[in-house]
C-alpha cells in the first residue's frame, strides 16, 4: 500500500472559495463527475463541517471543484494514487515525461509504453505516475482495466489525447499541497472520521441492467454485497454525527438500502456499452442532511 505522512493544511471554508481555486482533474477517470460537479456543489452541507474524506477519489472532481478543510483522499487503486503523490511533491518531474510521451503519441508508442507500464506495475516512481496517466488519457473511454495477472490491458483509443501541461500541474500541485493522500479500502478512514467531518463516498456503480457498462468503471468489481457493507458503514457515520454524501446509480436497490436518507435525482452523460455510446441516465446524490 502506499502512504503518505498526515500532512495537514488548515484551509478555509469552501463557501468563500474563488472560482480561481476550481481545477479540473488531470486524468481521463471511468464513472468520473466532471459533468455533476456543479449539481454536487449545490448539495454540499450548507452547515460548516470540519475535515474531509473522499475515500473513492477516482480523478476528484469534487474536490479540485471546491476548498475543504484538511482533505484526506485515498483509493484503492496504487497507481492512480501513485499519480497523485508524484504531481503534488513532483508536479515539473511528471510534466516534463508526459511531454516526452506525448511527442510520440501512436497506437505503437501506446502499446509499447503499455508493456513497460506492465512489466513495472509493482513499481509506484514518478516514471511510472507519468506512464499511468499518458496511457489513460490515451485508452478506449479512459478505462482502467487489468487482467486476472494484474496486467493493463486496455486498448488505444486517442490519437490526440488531452494530456495536461505544466500549468495545469502546477495548480493540480497548488491544491494538493499538504493533503493527506492513501492508498487503501474505504473502510480504513473510520478511526480518523468525527462528528461534524463530511465524507462523500463515489462507489462503482451496480449495473443498471445485465449488459450495462456501468460495473466497466473500476478494475474492481464491487458487486451488490459490497454496496450493502457501503450502506451499513453509512449508517455508522451517520450515527457518530458526521455529514455523508453518496453518489449512485438510480436503481431499486441503491434507493432501499438508503431509505430515509434526503435522495435527489439528477441526469448525467455516460457511456452505456462497450460501443462506447453515450446516453442520459438518472443517478442519485444521497445525503444524510
Amino acid at each position: 500500500m502506499i502512504k503518505t505522512g498526515k500532512n495537514i493544511l488548515k484551509t478555509l471554508p469552501q463557501e468563500i472559495e474563488s472560482v480561481d481555486e476550481r481545477v479540473k482533474p488531470f486524468i481521463r477517470w471511468a464513472g468520473g463527475k466532471q459533468n455533476l460537479v456543479l449539481k454536487l456543489s449545490e448539495h454540499l452541507p450548507k452547515k460548516m463541517f470540519g475535515s474531509y474524506f473522499e475515500p473513492f477519489v477516482g480523478a476528484g472532481s469534487l474536490f479540485f471543484h471546491n476548498k475543504f478543510e484538511n482533505p484526506h483522499l485515498s483509493d484503492i487503486n496504487p497507481h492512480l494514487i501513485n499519480s497523485f503523490i508524484s504531481i503534488r511533491d513532483s508536479a515539473e518531474e511528471v510534466s516534463n515525461r508526459l511531454v516526452f510521451h506525448k511527442k510520440r503519441v501512436s497506437r505503437e508508442y501506446y502499446y509499447k509504453l503499455r508493456d513497460v507500464f506492465n512489466k513495472r506495475k509493482d513499481q509506484f516512481t514518478i516514471d511510472q505516475a507519468a506512464i499511468f496517466i499518458f496511457l489513460v488519457h490515451t485508452s478506449f473511454n479512459g478505462i482502467y482495466r487489468v487482467n486476472k495477472k494484474g496486467e493493463y490491458n486496455v486498448p488505444f483509443g486517442k490519437g490526440k489525447p488531452a494530456i495536461p501541461d505544466i500549468a495545469h500541474l502546477l495548480k493540480i500541485q497548488n491544491k494538493l499541497k499538504g493533503v493527506t493522500i492513501t492508498n487503501g479500502m474505504y473502510e480504513d478512514i473510520l478511526s480518523s472520521v468525527k462528528r461534524d467531518d463530511f465524507v462523500y463516498f463515489d462507489p462503482p456503480y451496480p449495473p443498471l441492467n445485465d449488459t450495462s457498462f456501468f460495473q466497466h468503471y473500476s478494475i474492481d468489481k464491487f458487486p451488490n454485497q459490497q454496496q450493502i457493507e457501503l450502506s451499513e458503514y453509512a449508517q455508522d457515520l451517520n450515527k457518530i454525527g458526521a455529514f455523508v454524501m453518496i453518489s449512485n446509480a438510480e436503481t431499486p436497490m441503491i434507493k432501499e438500502l438508503y431509505k430515509g436518507w434526503k435522495v435527489n435525482k439528477v441526469s448525467a452523460y455516460r457511456y452505456v456499452n462497450c460501443k462506447a455510446e453515450r446516453k442520459a441516465v438518472s443517478e442519485l446524490i444521497i445525503t444524510n442532511y
